[in-house]
């Protein structure tokens, strides 16, 4: 089981502070005792020099040495003195040997000519040396040559010890050990601290993250933190605005296609089941002459509609999957209107319709045997709509930068509850217009797309006075 980037932290900051904190203590105690060591020897120097010089000038024997008077008379000065003394003090003759000890009689005769700090002061130098007593300790020697009419005649021995690490840890054991355990508690108070200001962002990222794997597209992250955690918040609620989009929009075309086989279904189910029922009738023989040319206009009339229906489709799919592939001129909607009206007269006349083209719109860029056709549709709605002897009219004006074309007539307006859903596909606003007038619902969505390909939007309303009104709007083009 991996573990959390808290975890890692408090344990990355937990070791850190403990190294630190060791090598620190280990450095700061070497310096100590380094310190304590040129302390304890420049104090050693000094008395060795003074006893060599009082000893230098100390009565001597005929044969230059130290006569046993002085001998006598040292001795018992130092012993006496040896109760305030820490160090240890010794004088050797000239072979090495001990002729006095600050420490009692039992150190005198021990030779020390072996040590090469005691070498050093005999041929006339600074003798000095430290070694590691048996408890432990640090032990400083030093050794300065007793001068007498020029010549060493021995040498004054001085020696003390002072603490070192592993004493300090021996004699402070358990203090250091409450030290470390409030030092480690303290620590690990902080570290807890520290992590949890450093992951939190990062929790808070990580369960949104899981959130939003486990189909909650709604969850956004607080951008908090550092400056990189902020950004990195910043960049997953973009990319989760951008998914949510992409899901509601991949949703909403995955409803319209399943909506759209479901209509195509329907509708291709009543012409398809018409002309099988008349083609099982005729092939079914002994059918009279009347009945036989009934069914077989009922073939050829549904047959046309499924091929109306087919085209309507491709139009509807051509058009919404041109992606900017029209042919876009500058085009006049006058002169598009008084062409569809013209294409329509022999129509319009036989259903004893009035159309008429009134004002005028500034030049668009569009397709115009697209926007005809547009105009066509709906002056054809509007005629179908509106009783004979009616009026339909095709009005042009300008809007706030668009050019604006509607389409008014006189009948007897839309269904409130039917205008939200005019311009879906295969959708009927009334009821007299069923499937045996040839319509298949998908003039006005034909329509909206041809309008929507120009950058334009279409809208539909019932007329104060009657009748209903559809209107278009186009970007207009400057002069």
């Amino acid at each position: 089981m991996r573990s959390s980037i808290r975890t890692r932290l408090l344990a990355a900051f937990l070791t850190v502070a403990l190294v630190a904190a060791a090598g620190l203590s280990v450095y700061s105690l070497k310096e100590l005792e380094g310190f304590a060591l040129r302390k304890l020897e420049e104090r050693l120097s000094a008395e060795a020099i003074l006893v060599s010089q009082i000893t230098a000038q100390s009565p001597m024997n005929s044969e230059g040495g130290l006569s046993a008077d002085t001998v006598a008379a040292l001795n018992k000065a130092l012993s006496t003195a040896a109760p305030d003394i820490v160090s240890r003090i010794r004088i050797l003759d000239s072979g090495g040997n001990a002729l006095i000890d600050s420490s009692g009689p039992d150190g005198v005769g021990i030779g020390y000519a072996r040590l090469s700090e005691i070498r050093d002061a005999l041929n006339g130098g600074y003798g000095a040396s430290t070694r590691t007593t048996a408890d432990g300790h640090v032990g400083l020697y030093i050794a300065q040559p007793i001068w007498h009419n020029d010549q060493v005649i021995g040498a004054s021995y001085v020696s003390a010890t002072t603490f070192s690490i592993m004493t300090l840890l021996k004699e402070y054991q358990s203090r250091l050990m409450v030290v470390i355990g409030l030092f480690a508690l303290v620590t690990l108070v902080m570290a807890e601290t520290l992590t949890r200001w450093v992951s939190q962002p990062l929790s808070e990222l990580s369960k949104g993250a899981s959130a939003f794997a486990g189909g909650d597209h709604t969850v956004r992250v607080t951008p908090i933190g550092a400056s990189e955690t902020r950004a990195v918040a910043v960049a997953f609620n973009a990319m989760a605005d951008e998914v949510e989009q992409m899901v509601s929009e991949l949703r909403t075309e995955e409803h319209r296609k399943s909506r759209f086989v479901s209509d195509v279904s329907h509708e291709l189910r009543t012409p398809l089941t018409a002309i099988r029922g008349a083609a099982e009738t005729l092939l079914e023989g002994d059918v009279p002459t009347d009945d036989a040319n009934r069914f077989l206009e009922t073939i050829v009339r549904e047959s046309n509609r499924l091929a109306r229906l087919a085209n309507d489709l491709l139009t509807l799919e051509r058009i919404e999957g041109a992606t900017g592939e029209l042919p876009l001129r500058r085009v006049r909607l006058r002169v598009v209107a008084e062409r569809a009206a013209a294409g329509l007269e022999a129509l319009t006349d036989d259903r004893n319709m009035a159309v008429s083209v009134e004002g005028d719109a500034p030049t668009v860029l569009g397709d115009s045997d697209r926007l005809q056709q547009v105009v066509s549709n709906l002056v054809d709605n509007a005629s179908r709509a509106t009783p004979p002897g009616g009026h339909v009219m095709i009005r042009l004006s300008t809007r706030a930068g668009f050019a604006v074309l509607s389409v008014l007539d006189d009948g007897p307006g839309i269904p409130p509850d039917a205008l939200p859903h005019l311009f879906d596909r295969f959708y009927r606003a009334q009821a007299s217009r069923d499937r045996s007038s040839g319509g298949a619902g998908l003039g006005l969505a034909i329509v909206q797309a041809i309008v929507q390909a120009h950058a334009g939007s279409i809208t539909a309303a019932n007329r104060p006075g009657g009748g209903s009104v559809f209107t278009i709007e186009l970007p207009a083009l400057g002069d």
